[in-house]
């Protein structure tokens, strides 16, 4: 389905930018409604083949973490919702939008798993749609697990922002082995294994945005995993796997640098070079990334970003942007503390804990190398995979879990949404006709669903009365100090591709005492 916004009120029409980048000047130019040559002084002439298609349309994903402790994250993410539906339907071409939101709860399929408040399945990547805290009544229709507002048809009746609140507080009693990564994969059938409740949801031609709100990093293993269970042992530190605890994540899912220069796992024990912090010993770590080389027992990050771009197989680069509100991946300290309430611990015995990468004041945990601390309770752990797969992609980005407010983060993630569907900006003076009118043409190269191929030559809407098809163009819009070209179909255009070849007139320096050429 194709995007589409309105010409006028009465009037739908389907929106493609028409892309433009600098090339060699050249002693001709096209007008806005033939591609003869106009009588004009030589100028320099822009052409490109946008061979991408664009529209108006971002399904955005937000998962959410909802293990223990998250609560004042998710309120301060509910807080700034408003702020980023805003910035997304105050667009000059608002966006068709498909919103979804998922818990990091995969469960945590083992032989202990009640002692760690884990269901064996979890959510398994279905979308939340219900009504949570004060809300009472999502609005959206009966049925529908997400929200929709495309083509000015949506889905709900309360307003979008209002909707998107009453089911983004997700709580905190979801499993503390989160698979955040993996919850994302199964949403959107990356593994194959779409929740038959999810469909409908990707649309082959939007854009994707996938927005990442979590305090630890990611555990996601594959279901045959003994990471979750005893296998045989006790909890204690003899057990091969180490204790049932979160740094189990860390132990077998990163590779780091220790201080005498050695790679490899986070040791459950204390090594030779610990330090002594007080009167614990502690390990500081660098270089972590996620254990990628099979030695590792969590699913490789590498497959998940393999997995996401092939949902947009033909340009992932520029389809797909992925943002999370996490915490950094440094400092990265372990901190071996005494523990008494394993079976059968020995006198002495200290258990591996991960320290926070930034977090609150206070607690026994609380990394005192940490460069960001908090009075709300919230904290982080370091994001050593998700913000590696936040960086595999060309659009991200990634703001800490540990700001005081996610206004800023918000607002980065909505405009950097709101950019893919932003016309390329073309720099420099372009020449006027007599109408006052950019000196451009439009073809536009349109290939249906049968494969059938059709060139257009676009008028001006300005000149033509706005009968579609036609072009129009914007100057001076968001992030862009120059003009914007787009191309308007009539509605219910059945493409199966479409790019666009753009030719301006622009206007060159001349000498001093020598008269500009007609609209420069």
């Amino acid at each position: 389905m194709i995007g589409r916004a309105g010409l006028s009120s009465k009037c739908w029409r389907v929106l493609r930018w028409a892309g433009l980048a600098a090339a060699a000047p050249a002693l001709w130019a096209c007008t806005s409604r033939t591609l003869e040559t106009p009588n004009i002084t030589p100028t320099a002439t822009l052409t490109t083949n946008f061979t991408q298609k664009i529209n108006n349309e971002i399904d955005i994903l937000f998962m959410i973490d909802n293990s223990s402790s998250m609560t004042e994250m998710q309120q301060k993410l509910y807080d700034q919702l408003p702020l980023f539906m805003n910035v997304l339907t105050s667009l000059p071409n608002p966006p068709s939008l498909h919103v979804a939101v998922v818990s990091s709860d995969m469960g945590a399929p083992g032989d202990s798993t009640t002692s760690i408040m884990c269901t064996k399945a979890g959510d398994q990547g279905q979308f939340q749609s219900m009504p949570r805290g004060t809300c009472t009544a999502t609005t959206i229709n009966s049925g529908d697990t997400f929200i929709s507002d495309a083509d000015g048809q949506p889905n709900f009746t309360n307003p979008i922002d209002k909707v998107f609140q009453c089911i983004a507080l997700l709580g905190d009693k979801g499993c503390g082995f989160e698979n955040q990564l993996a919850s994302i994969d199964r949403a959107l059938g990356g593994d194959g294994q779409q929740p038959s409740t999810n469909a409908n949801f990707l649309r082959p031609e939007a854009y994707l945005g996938i927005v990442i709100l979590t305090n630890e990093d990611d555990c996601s293993a594959p279901s045959n995993t003994q990471l979750y269970s005893l296998n045989g042992g006790q909890q204690n530190i003899a057990n091969p796997l180490g204790p049932i605890a979160n740094f189990r994540c860390n132990q077998f899912g990163h590779i780091c640098t220790s201080p005498n220069g050695t790679t490899g796992q986070p040791p459950k024990q204390p090594p030779s070079d610990a330090t002594m912090t007080g009167s614990t010993p502690t390990l500081d770590l660098t270089n972590c990334i996620s254990d990628d080389t099979g030695g590792g027992l969590l699913t490789p990050v590498s497959q998940f970003v393999s997995d996401i771009k092939a949902l947009k197989p033909n340009d992932p680069d520029n389809t797909i942007l992925v943002a999370a509100i996490t915490a950094p991946p440094l400092p990265y300290t372990v901190a071996y503390l005494p523990q008494s309430g394993g079976q059968n611990t020995q006198p002495g015995e200290v258990w591996p804990v991960i320290e926070h990468s930034c977090g609150a004041v206070g607690g026994d945990d609380v990394n005192p190398k940490a460069t960001i601390h908090t009075t709300d309770g919230s904290f982080g752990d370091p994001g050593v995979r998700i913000s590696q797969f936040v960086n595999a992609f060309q659009n991200s980005v990634l703001a800490s879990i540990c700001d005081a407010s996610y206004a800023s983060s918000m607002q980065a993630i909505a405009t950097k949404l709101g950019q893919l569907i932003t016309p390329p900006c073309i720099k420099g003076k372009i020449q006027t006709d007599s109408q006052g009118q950019p000196l451009c043409s439009v073809v536009e190269h349109l290939t249906d669903m049968q494969g059938n191929k059709k060139d257009i030559a676009l008028q001006n809407c300005a000149e033509n009365g706005g009968a579609l098809p036609c072009w129009t163009s914007t100057t001076n819009a968001m992030n862009c100090a120059g003009l914007q070209l787009s191309a308007m179909d009539p509605p219910g255009t059945n493409t199966n591709s479409e790019n666009s070849t753009v030719n301006c007139s622009v206007c060159l320096p001349v000498p001093a005492g020598v008269t500009p050429p007609p609209g420069c």
